[in-house]
């Protein structure tokens, strides 16, 4: 029976024609009548707060110039059976269908935020939500992201996605991954914004929500790397991303926040980081930086600490290369990668002539050029690389981090 109802009322115009002379005036009857009736059910004092209501929460998602009007359509099965919410311009009384599946889903959400209001005295509200990305660009997805995880009634929130930027204002969450080889072996790690990066949070989490949904992740310093070596790993395989590598740019934030989540979710990552010196402070001795920051990585003092006289390129590749041994250990059990000096010293001695082709501007210094503006000038190295010198870094000691992503 429900099968036969199904198909009657899909083919109904076909099935139930109306021809009789009689009929027009019935059926004008009939559509005055209810047109009066649906006039009458729209200007209901329920409706009208029930728009007020809708409206507001549905501009939390996004800010448009826009109301929400609910029509009833027809009244035959009941008196809100076939109310339909339309999108109205605040300066066109023409009414529009919500046909788009991204405004029928932002809709169904506002209409999840006032039921939640009406029972969140009484009961403990749960929401599980799965794939809220789909049907929504970038920009309501970071909307939603802002609602879901800054809403104080979220705070009971199940989630499945796909999407980094619905992630984008995460905080105060249990991430668990779910590997595909093996649908019921998941890793989980709590992740709080750290306090001092609260103000920062979408900027933190901005690389860590493309890392977490990555096979295998590149932790370089900042921007210039993450130029260059995209680059490098773009003509040596043009599908590296599809594989799932992610190359993220700690930028000021520092490798710690990425590194500790992305191992517990059990993410390989390899680190690119300078071997840094610093002044100490009313001494004429320099910290080594770098190693003390590779110690930190692995919880051990395996790497010399003690300061050193000289802060120039020598005297850091005399550091190096005086615990070469060391640092080649380590760069194979740890996938820790220490530069001999900086990007652009260690690049430089890979490809000298070729920068100084590359870059007529730098009058034959290609290191101060490129450390002078890095980003652009960066990049204005990086448009002219051929394969054949990606193929020179990329088997390059210096640059042996790229071969490990790519392992």
């Amino acid at each position: 029976m429900l099968i036969c109802i199904l198909y009657l009322k899909k083919n109904a115009n076909t099935l139930l024609v109306n021809d009789n002379d009689d009929d027009k005036d019935i059926l004008d009857s009939i559509h005055k009548t209810c047109e009066n009736l649906n006039e009458q059910i729209s200007s209901l004092s329920g409706i009208k707060t029930f728009e007020e209501k809708i409206e507001s929460e549905y501009k939390k998602y996004r800010h448009e110039n826009v109301s929400v009007s609910v029509k009833s359509e027809i009244a035959v099965k009941g008196l809100y059976s076939n109310i339909v919410p339309y999108i109205k311009q605040n300066d066109d009384d023409s009414l529009y269908p919500t046909s788009g599946e991204g405004r029928k889903k932002l809709l169904v959400y506002a209409i999840f935020d006032l039921l939640s209001k009406e029972e969140e005295e009484k009961k403990i509200n749960i929401f599980l939500i799965e794939e809220p990305e789909n049907h929504l660009h970038r920009s309501l997805q970071i909307a939603l992201s802002h609602i879901l995880f800054l809403d104080n009634k979220y705070q009971y929130l199940f989630m499945t996605t796909h999407s980094p930027y619905v992630l984008a204002e995460m905080d105060q969450v249990n991430l668990v991954r779910i590997y595909n080889e093996d649908k019921i072996l998941s890793k989980s790690v709590l992740y709080s914004v750290p306090s001092n990066f609260k103000s920062q949070r979408k900027m933190l989490n901005r690389g860590l929500v493309e890392a977490i949904f990555a096979d295998k992740v590149l932790l370089v310093e900042g921007p210039s790397e993450s130029v260059l070596f995209g680059k490098v790993l773009s003509e040596i395989n043009p599908f590296y991303e599809a594989d799932g590598i992610y190359i993220l740019s700690v930028g000021g934030f520092g490798f710690r926040p990425y590194f500790e989540v992305l191992n517990a979710l059990n993410i390989d990552n390899i680190i690119k980081t300078d071997n840094d010196l610093r002044k100490i402070k009313d001494k004429k001795k320099y910290s080594v930086l770098g190693f003390m920051r590779i110690n930190n990585f692995i919880n051990n003092e395996i790497l010399p600490n003690e300061p050193i006289d000289e802060n120039n390129v020598e005297a850091k590749r005399n550091l190096y290369d005086s615990n070469k041994d060391i640092l080649d250990e380590i760069r194979h059990k740890y996938a820790l990668f220490l530069s001999r000096c900086s990007l652009e010293e260690d690049l430089d001695e890979v490809i000298h002539d070729k920068m100084v082709e590359y870059l007529p501007n730098s009058n034959g210094d290609p290191i101060k050029y490129l450390k002078d503006a890095k980003n652009n000038h960066m990049v204005e190295l990086v448009e002219k690389l051929t394969l054949e010198d990606c193929k020179t870094i990329f088997n390059h000691y210096n640059f042996e981090c790229l071969k490990e992503v790519l392992h």
